[in-house]
């Protein structure tokens, strides 16, 4: 495990191989925009989710029969990836099949994570490949997590000085999760399952001290980024979302108690969902899945836009 260090005028970012990682996204007057610790609150970051997203019921799934093991969202965020090219202001890293990686995942695979500094931001895509013989499915999306109050904020300020917000203001549909964050089933055994998520002003989710549980789920949205807007100053910290069929919100830490609360808001856009309450475990029936054939690769796309 080591960590690198991308700079620019206005950023500086330290990646980690050990997961590929977002470690820290500082601007040049020294704000954290991504949650750097303590472990003791959460030891992650900005973890890439591969090949498995959200819940993993009972922590298995079986493949042609045969039983495979992940931790909830996916192995990727656990395992050493090689830097692959690096420069001043960009870093790209991959993780492939292993010992390792065998009674996790069933496929040859590459997982290429890309990191590249912006006036404005940070650009951040990971790329699947099949290196296999056969279709592969995975799921695939990121958990980024943004201070909310930030260090630099005025005294004072709590993360209900905060909202997330949709770039389009429209009304959000919800998918519904159960008390683990499993997907609901209806009485039919049908998942996932949808309702209006009943927003006061549309597109805009406020945030306050009692969090959001396991998490706020959505599909259907049209809008092409979700971003994190701090309502004193008006600042703006967008995700790219564009193409998502999901997105998923989350909070940790104690971010109501102001900028030494070691709060943060995540913005997580996801190809793929948690496992669903009444899974047979059977990888091919998961909801949400991508197909990707043998030489095909796929990509997402997750930058951090900086709007002071």
């Amino acid at each position: 495990m080591s960590t690198i260090t991308l700079k620019n005028d206005n950023f500086e970012v330290v990646l980690n191989t050990h997961g590929a990682e977002i470690n820290a996204f500082r601007g040049a007057d020294g704000t954290k925009y991504v949650f750097e610790g303590p472990e003791s609150v959460w030891k992650f970051h900005a973890p890439v989710l591969f090949p498995h997203v959200g819940r993993i019921a009972d922590g298995f799934y079986t493949w042609q029969g045969k039983e495979f093991h992940l931790v909830n969202n996916g192995m990727s965020r656990d395992l050493e990836h090689r830097l692959i090219e690096q420069t001043q202001t960009s870093a790209t890293f991959e993780l492939t099949e292993s010992e390792e990686t065998a009674d996790k995942f069933p496929w040859k695979f590459s997982l290429k994570t890309h990191y590249e500094l912006k006036n404005d931001g940070l650009i951040f895509t990971t790329t699947v490949t099949n290196t296999d013989s056969t279709t592969m499915q995975f799921s695939l999306g990121s958990h980024t997590a943004f201070c909310c109050p930030r260090n630099t904020d005025a005294d004072g300020t709590t993360n209900a000085d905060y909202q997330y917000e949709f770039e389009q203001k429209e009304k959000l549909t919800s998918v519904i999760l159960n008390d683990s964050a499993q997907l609901k089933a209806d009485e039919d055994g049908t998942s996932p399952i949808t309702a209006a998520y009943g927003e006061k002003e549309a597109g805009i989710i406020p945030i306050n001290s009692d969090g959001f549980g396991n998490g706020h789920f959505f599909t259907a949205f049209k809008s092409n980024w979700v971003g994190l807007r701090n309502k004193k100053d008006g600042s703006l910290v967008k995700v790219n979302c564009a193409g998502y069929p999901y997105l998923m919100v989350w909070q940790g830490g104690n971010g109501a108690s102001g900028k030494d609360g070691n709060g943060f808001n995540c913005i997580e856009p996801w190809y793929g969902t948690a496992d669903a309450e009444n899974t047979d475990h059977t990888w091919e029936n998961k909801s949400g899945l991508i197909s990707l054939e043998p030489g095909k690769s796929f990509t997402t796309d997750q930058s951090i836009t900086i709007e002071r």
